[in-house]
């Protein structure tokens, strides 16, 4: 059955067809295939096991959820204090960090599935991630600093784009990027503007800094942290008063005292 399938999909070699559509429905037949086998591998099981093979899968089963609980139980603990304290040790910094990447992959379902907000969650992650990062004492050189925004602080009917390189920026007071650029210009530090998310990685990945100071709303700080771990990013969430991605704000006294922070000033 898999064979044919998979022959059904070779024969989808039709112009009409663009090539991410092929992709699609090859990996849907093998996804097919890989379950098909897996329940015969499971049929075959069932139809020779014995009562002890049962106990024993159901053991293993106890075992499992077992440690998962007892691995959310330690993650919460560390996380919490870390949160309560605002500080956590060098030493057991790994412990909270590796917490909040396992908690939240779980929490996120859970706070949808029982309409919990979801920017609330995002929020504590992001707090909770700050404190890690100022936790491990970073103290950078300004070239080693990366200032990161989004597009979207820009005001709507500006002409001028800074995507490209924000020095573009005619500082005429309409937004808070020319006040933002000076502070950048004035610590000697980098400054760029992002589209998105995949552009912010990209930024991030070819500039290589040892600290980001990233702005933006509160799904793409949390997406962007868990995205570049490899990076120490302090997030600070900017403010919509016009709605989402729409000539929203920020606090720029905020960005002034992280950097303070960071460059030893």
């Amino acid at each position: 059955m898999c064979r044919a399938i998979l022959w059904d999909i070779k024969l989808l070699k039709v112009k009409n067809l663009n090539k991410s559509f092929k992709a699609f429905l090859l990996l849907t037949g093998l996804s097919i295939c890989i379950m098909l086998s897996a329940l015969a591998v499971l049929s075959q099981l069932y139809r020779y096991s014995t009562k002890n093979a049962y106990e024993l899968i159901l053991l293993i089963l106890m075992m499992l959820t077992i440690i998962i609980i007892m691995l959310t139980a330690v993650s919460t603990i560390a996380v919490y204090y870390a949160y309560s304290k605002g500080r956590v040790g060098k030493a057991f910094l790994w412990l909270p960090r590796t917490g909040l990447r396992l908690l939240l992959p779980f929490i996120m379902p859970t706070a949808k599935l029982l309409s919990f907000d979801k920017e609330d969650v995002r929020r504590f992650y992001i707090d909770v991630n700050n404190i890690l990062v100022r936790s491990g004492n970073i103290s950078c050189e300004p070239k080693d600093v990366l200032l990161l925004l989004p597009h979207c602080l820009q005001h709507s009917g500006c002409w001028y784009k800074i995507t490209s390189d924000i020095r573009n920026c005619r500082k005429c007071g309409k937004c808070c990027i020319g006040e933002i650029l000076e502070v950048a210009e004035g610590n000697g530090i980098n400054a760029a503007v992002a589209t998105g998310g995949t552009i912010a990685r990209n930024i991030i990945f070819s500039s290589k800094p040892k600290l980001v100071l990233s702005v933006a709303c509160e799904r793409d700080l949390a997406s962007g942290i868990a995205d570049v771990k490899k990076f120490p990013v302090l997030g600070i969430i900017n403010e919509r008063p016009n709605g989402p991605c729409n000539n929203t704000v920020v606090d720029v006294d905020k960005i002034k005292e992280q950097l303070e922070e960071v460059l030893g000033n």
